[in-house]
């Protein structure tokens, strides 16, 4: 017995549910459900990306629940595999890096501006760091709002 950890969730005769946190990339889970509509007997595939979950609901009478479930734990493990296309994740995660790094550029001449006493120069950086500050509230504001 192999052993490693298995994807699928649940299992019963005809219904089989398959669960991984990487299915929650659109692109993978789209590269997923594609190769799932090659395997002859599959009636229906629901995918839900939020979750990570793929209900795949095929004809028991076609093909052997064991060697369906073998088939398709090989197929999740082929497409999790495969590398990452950089995506709209990636240009997320260039904007907030991006946004940080102006926050910390941006707070750092504002409080030397402030002890200059360059207030026109002072104000203008302290707007930057809001601007840049606003842009990283609205890429997480999912997790703050939990």
């Amino acid at each position: 017995m192999n052993p490693r950890k298995t994807r699928i969730a649940s299992s019963s005769p005809g219904r089989l549910r398959i669960r991984d946190l990487a299915l929650r990339d659109r692109d993978r889970i789209a590269q997923f459900e594609a190769q799932l509509h090659q395997i002859d007997g599959i009636r229906e595939i629901e995918a839900n990306a939020s979750a990570g979950s793929v209900v795949i609901r095929y004809d028991g009478g076609r093909i052997e629940a064991v060697e369906f479930e073998r088939r398709v734990d090989a197929l999740v493990d082929a497409v999790l595999a495969a590398p990452r296309s950089p995506g709209r994740r990636s240009l997320r995660r260039h904007a907030n890096r991006i946004a940080k790094v102006g926050m910390l550029g941006s707070l750092g001449a504002s409080l030397a501006l402030a002890a200059t006493g360059n207030k026109r120069w002072h104000a203008l950086s302290g707007g930057v760091f809001v601007a840049c500050l606003g842009v990283h509230i609205g890429l997480h504001r999912k997790a703050l709002l939990r």
